[in-house]
């Protein structure tokens, strides 16, 4: 077994030329071998029992050569750490007696017994070369061509960055420098995933945060390492959702991964040098603030108004706003997709990726607390600035102090997401339904006093005719949406007792 440690990059083929032929790899004196064709088929079983332990089986076809591999799903975000195990073998078909001698171990008899199934298979051009710097030794895998599943397939070009020895450093030196040209971004979807998405016949979706594991013998720079790769895993993935799918939910998801990193970034403050942490809390800061008005507008054109029901003499008005609306949303996603396309962006990935590897294999914690008094202090702070907020009354709060306690729930929230696995499972469980359903409830209110600002944004930024009319439609719907927000702070004083009395799980 080996343990593989690999980035990858994702390259828009028409960019492919001028990237070969850029600094970055000339100033490595970096050349590629001639190109080898490599088919590479992946197995599983009937039920998915593999891909559910997070085990990949494969053989690929090397000329007349057929290597078999397992690999794990590993640990780390953008940063790949796998375990990986190779043998060569005679033909084509697994051999699961060598397979028994790796991490698919444990499944050996349910593979025997319900066979394996062929699902899908990369048929790629692949050119390599090896670049020595230091004591490190990188291989760059550039792989152009397709994953084939049945009749369903989808194209891909990517440079696979894998360290054979030594320091990851140069890895990183090198990611950033290809990063910032036109045309590269980071590439988070596997082959494998490409393959399974296609072999199930799924369409591009956006990807929501996935549960963080952590246990209590963990320090809390290994804790925020794995926070943080989570982070990053999650807008990576979603950031192809956006720039190529353009899918709405996709930008929704895409923020709430930078809202998580920013709130990881606060709690893990006194662990992450200063040095690191500030350029990632300002760039994701940047780049929630650009997503913000297509977020916004697809909320206000993907039904508001509808939901609005305006009378019949005010049809006119409102599809003149909703025109309007239109196309404000349309020059806020030509912004969002050149920032999330831009190499900004990509660099804030890079960055995200080298902090967690460090906090999980360099930074000592020398007198750092256990984790679970690190957790513990973290949430009680954050709960008693909620509570804080709140006052003694939340019936005296105006607009912004309403506005401030969303912030500070918010806070917590996300903060109770990363820590709940050190706690009771049922009390955790409780106290997040309770946080969620008070933060629901406040996001509502939010989103309903809202809808004034981005009105006006949007007619202010549209043509100077029908302002009467516009001026209607929109009073017509800040009324209702001031209705709505009336009925959302109601909800969220309803929930308030609930979150006082079970809200703080890990007391």
């Amino acid at each position: 077994m080996s343990d593989e440690i690999e980035l990858k990059l994702a390259i828009a083929p028409e960019a492919l030329a001028s990237v070969l032929k850029a600094a970055p790899l000339r100033a490595r004196k970096i050349r590629f071998k001639p190109a080898r064709q490599l088919v590479t088929t992946y197995y599983d079983t009937p039920k998915g029992a593999l891909r559910a332990h997070g085990i990949f089986l494969r053989v690929r076809q090397d000329g007349t050569r057929f290597v078999q591999a397992v690999k794990t799903a590993g640990e780390g975000g953008l940063l790949a750490e796998r375990g990986e195990w190779e043998w060569p073998i005679p033909v084509a078909d697994p051999d699961l007696v060598l397979a028994a001698e790796s991490g698919l171990k444990p499944l050996i008899k349910r593979a025997k017994k319900g066979g394996l199934a062929r699902l899908f298979a990369s048929e790629i051009e692949r050119r390599v070369a090896l670049l020595t710097d230091g004591d490190s030794v990188l291989e760059l895998a550039l792989d152009q061509g397709l994953v084939r599943a049945g009749r369903r397939t989808q194209a891909l070009c990517e440079l696979e960055i894998e360290v054979k020895a030594g320091s990851v450093a140069p890895l990183f030196a090198l990611a950033r420098e290809l990063g910032a040209l036109p045309g590269v971004s980071v590439g988070f979807a596997t082959k494998a995933s490409r393959g399974f998405a296609l072999s199930g016949g799924h369409a591009a979706k956006s990807v929501k945060a996935a549960d963080v594991a952590l246990d209590p013998t963990m320090t809390p720079s290994a804790a925020s390492a794995a926070i943080l790769d989570s982070c990053a895993a999650q807008a990576a993935a979603n950031l192809p959702v956006v720039t190529a799918h353009r899918l709405p939910e996709g930008v929704h998801q895409l923020r709430v991964a930078l809202r998580r990193l920013r709130a990881a970034l606060a709690v893990f403050k006194d662990v992450l040098p200063s040095d690191r942490r500030k350029p990632l809390r300002r760039d994701a800061g940047w780049l929630a603030g650009v997503l913000g008005p297509a977020r916004d507008l697809d909320v206000m054109t993907g039904g508001l108004l509808k939901a609005a029901a305006a009378p019949a003499d005010m049809a006119e008005d409102m599809r003149l706003l909703g025109r309007v609306l239109t196309t404000a949303r349309r020059t806020a996603w030509h912004e969002a997709i050149a920032a999330t396309s831009s190499p900004r962006a990509t660099l804030l990935l890079l960055d995200l990726a080298e902090t967690a590897w460090t906090l999980r294999h360099d930074l000592p914690d020398l007198g750092a607390p256990p984790l679970l008094d690190f957790a513990t202090a973290q949430l009680e702070q954050r709960f008693e600035a909620v509570l804080a907020a709140a006052g003694p009354d939340l019936e005296t709060l105006d607009i912004e102090a309403r506005h401030e306690l969303r912030l500070a729930l918010k806070k917590l929230r996300y903060a109770a997401d990363f820590f709940a696995g050190l706690f009771p499972r049922k009390a955790a469980k409780a106290g997040i339904k309770v946080l969620a359903a008070l933060q629901d409830a406040l996001g509502g209110f939010n989103d309903a006093v809202s809808v004034d600002a981005i009105l006006k944004r949007a007619i202010g930024a549209g043509p100077a005719k029908n302002k009467d009319a516009l001026q209607r439609a929109a009073l017509f719907v800040s009324g209702w949406a001031a209705h709505r927000g009336a009925l959302a702070w109601g909800e969220a004083r309803a929930c308030w007792a609930a979150f006082a009395a079970e809200g703080a799980f890990w007391r």
